[in-house]
């Protein structure tokens, strides 16, 4: 493997001067910062960026924790975190928790399960041990679904944000909560089904102990409020957030005597339930019935009909978190004002409403 001792020799300087060109500083003259870089180039130099951290104390490296790389917001998180790094120079370390392989999904409480268990925490305690080798300077813990992850973590000295999840109770005194507006994103759907010509609009919610389902439920009845529209009890289902009890669900719907002709799903899966199980009672979408969703699933604009729905800001969740992590850790200081920040989701109109 090349050394800095390699490049120094191959360029003819000392080693104190490739560290100079290695971090940009103004003491060494323009051609021979020329000569350093070209023989950085022509051994294939890489520079230990650990290495360089135990001298100067600062590593320029962010770490994340994530609780699922399968998780559909995952992806397009970590992609805006990693944006936000290159843009400010900083590099980015990942570690992956899996927790859809561990979770139970048959008891209630799946995630506070998860938590208190031994084999979980002893992935959470060997992850972090990985990253805090490597020296970061911050950490995001990135979440599968909004909801308190406080207690998951152990007390850290440095910047830590929760993105797509909260802590009320963080890890470190350097925090901030960082995800999208479930409240302001299902306000935002129900309006728009209102303003189609829509007065009987049911809604079918994700798990009854979900914060998420919540949120959306606060929403749905916010904007009935706002149209003084009636909130029918009948019209209010609650699902697992799957695409069968979406189907199932629908069956229940619409062999009520007086039947919605809207439905606000609070997740595209089980929207895609919906529809389906309207086409199979013989009932059109959207000239009979007219179907919304939320999150904005890949899939949902290549549905038949295409999905009206509600598109999460993943990406810029991302590149908050990890702007903010980074001001935190090159100021030395806690996050000044707000601690939870939701970010609003934006409204995808398509053929179902």
């Amino acid at each position: 493997m090349t050394t800095i001792h390699d490049v120094a020799k191959h360029a003819g300087v000392s080693i104190a001067t490739v560290s100079n060109v290695i971090n940009n500083n103004a003491k060494v003259s323009a051609g021979t910062a020329e000569r350093v870089r070209q023989a950085i180039n022509d051994l294939n130099y890489i520079p230990n960026i650990a290495a360089k951290g135990l001298k100067t104390n600062v590593t320029r490296i962010i770490g994340v924790l994530m609780e699922d790389i399968r998780n559909f917001a995952s992806p397009y998180i970590i992609d805006g975190i990693c944006q936000q790094c290159e843009n400010d120079g900083y590099h980015v370390n990942v570690d992956n928790l899996q927790v859809n392989r561990r979770a139970d999904y048959n008891v209630d409480d799946t995630y506070g399960q998860l938590a208190k268990s031994g084999d979980f925490q002893t992935s959470v305690r060997e992850a972090l041990k990985t990253l805090l080798s490597a020296r970061i300077c911050g950490l995001i813990y990135l979440g599968t679904h909004p909801r308190d992850v406080s207690g998951l973590l152990p007390p850290l000295n440095i910047p830590v944000v929760y993105a797509y999840c909260y802590a009320e109770k963080p890890a470190s005194s350097k925090a901030l909560n960082i995800s999208y507006d479930d409240y302001q994103g299902a306000q935002l759907a129900v309006k728009n089904i209102i303003r189609a010509g829509h007065t009987k609009i049911a809604i079918i919610g994700g798990l009854i102990n979900s914060y998420a389902t919540h949120r959306r439920m606060m929403g749905y009845q916010t904007a009935l409020m706002e149209y003084a529209l009636p909130l029918y009890p009948e019209y209010i289902l609650s699902g697992n957030w799957s695409y069968e009890s979406g189907h199932e669900l629908a069956g229940k719907l619409f062999n009520l005597p007086n039947p919605p002709t809207a439905v606000f799903v609070m997740n595209d899966l089980m929207a895609f339930g919906v529809i389906d199980s309207l086409k199979g009672m013989g009932i059109r979408v959207p000239d009979d019935v007219s179907v919304h969703g939320f999150d904005d699933l890949l899939a949902s604009r290549y549905f038949s009909p295409p999905l009206s729905t509600i598109s999460l800001p993943l990406h810029e969740i991302g590149e908050k978190a990890a702007g903010s992590v980074i001001k935190m850790a090159e100021n030395g200081n806690e996050a000044s004002g707000d601690k939870f920040i939701l970010i609003p989701c934006r409204h995808v109109p398509r053929a179902s409403v």
